[in-house]
């Protein structure tokens, strides 16, 4: 693993808050996700594989 972990802190600061609202109402308005579609989604994530960063140097040649 990249050694790179999620902060929502940091996408919060990124976004800005009129997107976290935007974001937060469209998740509110959204119909529920089914059990198959949940189940779905997880097992996409589970088997999905991290990439090493490419190093600074690499992408100035």
């Amino acid at each position: 693993m990249s050694g790179l972990r999620f902060s929502l802190a940091e996408a919060e600061r990124r976004l800005g808050p009129a997107a976290i609202a935007a974001a937060r109402r469209s998740v509110e308005s959204a119909p529920p996700m089914r059990t198959e579609l949940r189940e779905q989604i997880r097992a996409v994530f589970a088997s999905a594989r991290t990439t090493r960063p490419t190093p600074a140097a690499a992408d100035a040649a």
